[in-house]
């Protein structure tokens, strides 16, 4: 696909060249010769549109992935008891955040998903443990996971965003303790296969998702990565809302 949309850009661009030196402006008029000296000359002055032209379909590729993966995987995204939940659970929108506890931009965002369902009360977070940033990463997706099951997710979520510098196992432990988390039900299960499997069903929806990295987001039919300010979550959670009251609107 990518080659054909190569050749038509090439064409029009073969054509534009003939038209601009008065040679015949339909393509199939030119001789092979002409079409490659006409080509090899827009390339070298214009090297940027093939880079464009690669980024466009990349860019796009990926967002025809997502939007089959995220179609596919719907119910394990927005539906998995097993991932933890901040604001409304009913909310009319949903953002869910691929993170990982050694990624300090993770925490600035989490900083930012707490105001947001403060001031926003339809609003529903779902957070996904995504750790792809060293051992302890893992470890302290394992203790989360295990506070998740004692009702306690949060007050260990927030002890691991308020970290600063690298995770050590002494620290994630230490949290797991302040909060008063059963540390013998807790590591049994970090110890055991649950966690680790719920684990990997994160990353192997991360991965068809093309989510390679930390934070990365769906809101409600929308996937990104990167670290967007409040200013921008709040556009894109107002766009999603209009767009559903413009499909109630049609329905009616």
């Amino acid at each position: 696909m990518f080659q054909r949309n190569l050749k038509k850009l090439m064409m029009t661009a073969v054509v534009a060249a003939g038209l601009l030196l008065g040679a015949p402006a339909k393509a199939e008029d030119f001789t092979k010769a002409q079409i490659n000296e006409l080509i090899h000359d827009y390339i070298m002055n214009n090297p940027q549109v093939i880079l464009d032209a690669v980024d466009a379909y990349q860019k796009k590729n990926i967002a025809d992935r997502q939007a089959e993966a995220l179609e596919r995987n719907h119910d394990e995204l927005f539906r998995d008891e097993n991932s933890p939940v901040l604001g409304n659970p009913k909310g009319d929108i949903t953002v869910i955040e691929f993170f990982d506890y050694n990624c300090h931009y993770c925490k600035d965002v989490y900083t930012m998903l707490v105001k947001l369902t403060e001031e926003d009360k339809n609003l529903k977070v779902i957070f996904k443990d995504f750790p792809i940033l060293g051992p302890t990463s893992q470890t302290s997706a394992k203790w989360a996971l295990a506070a998740h099951r004692q009702k306690k997710y949060f007050d260990f979520h927030k002890a691991m965003m308020d970290h600063r510098g690298p995770l050590k196992n002494e620290d994630i432990e230490k949290a797991a303790e302040k909060i008063g988390l059963d540390m013998a039900a807790a590591r049994s299960y970090v110890d055991g296969t649950s966690a680790m499997m719920q684990l990997e069903r994160n990353r192997t929806l991360a991965a068809q998702m093309s989510f390679n990295g930390t934070p990365s987001f769906v809101i409600n039919d929308e996937s990104f990565s990167g670290v967007p300010d409040i200013d921008e979550m709040r556009s894109k959670i107002a766009a999603k809302r209009k767009q559903i009251a413009e499909k109630a609107g049609k329905k009616e």
